[in-house]
């Protein structure tokens, strides 16, 4: 039986040398308790080597996801087949995850090369009050899961009307969609300036008529 192994990739965390057909996707989930226990870092499943996934490998996913968010680090999925793809959206699952086309984009979304793609990596935002229990949301660069993006959570769930400026925002991960669709059940959200591919994302995740788009 090949047994599954959290190795450290230095800045995160990678499951290699496992089997979905085997016991060892079930260790999983202990082995990154083990490996958190030892060092707190984000941790990458590569599914390229998986064709299909069944309702307990997801159950174990949303489990290691749970046990990353608690901890106030990333989880990410990479290599994701369309079979694979088309389960996580009518599961809404995407929602949740955060996914890469490849590790190797992973691992740039960590270790910026060169300037220009780290400043696109920071993440900020302005508020501006508006009348009527209201507030503008003015953010840059890419929105994605961590410290900053719990921040802005905290700083607008006050709000009921909130409009956020996209126009200066690169992109986001499915944990910052999450957010917005959780946003959007309780608040009145509108949207503006946001460039062809979130709308895309906004669509693909099934919030794009929770919100207006200005």
């Amino acid at each position: 039986m090949a047994e599954c192994t959290i190795k450290d990739i230095g800045g995160y965390f990678q499951v290699i040398d496992f089997n979905l057909e085997e016991d060892g996707f079930h260790e999983i989930y202990q082995k990154v308790e083990d490996a958190l226990r030892a060092k707190r870092q984000d941790l990458l499943l590569s599914l390229a080597s998986v064709g299909v996934l069944y309702s307990s490998h997801l159950a174990m996913l949303v489990r290691i996801h749970q046990l990353m968010h608690k901890n106030n680090l990333r989880f990410a999925i990479s290599d994701i087949s369309s079979e694979i793809k088309n389960l996580l959206q009518i599961t809404q699952l995407d929602s949740i995850f955060s996914t890469y086309e490849t590790a190797e984009d992973f691992k740039n979304s960590l270790k910026p090369d060169g300037e220009a793609q780290q400043a696109q990596a920071i993440f900020e935002w302005q508020i501006t009050e508006t009348k009527d229990d209201a507030a503008c949301v003015a953010c840059k660069g890419s929105m994605f899961a961590g410290e900053q993006l719990g921040q802005l959570q905290e700083s607008v769930k006050d709000y009921f009307s909130i409009i956020f400026d996209f126009s200066s925002l690169q992109s986001m991960d499915s944990a910052s969609i999450a957010f917005l669709d959780k946003f959007a059940d309780n608040h009145a959200v509108s949207v503006s300036g946001a460039n062809e591919e979130l709308i895309e994302q906004f669509r693909q995740r099934l919030i794009y008529g929770k919100m207006k788009l200005l």
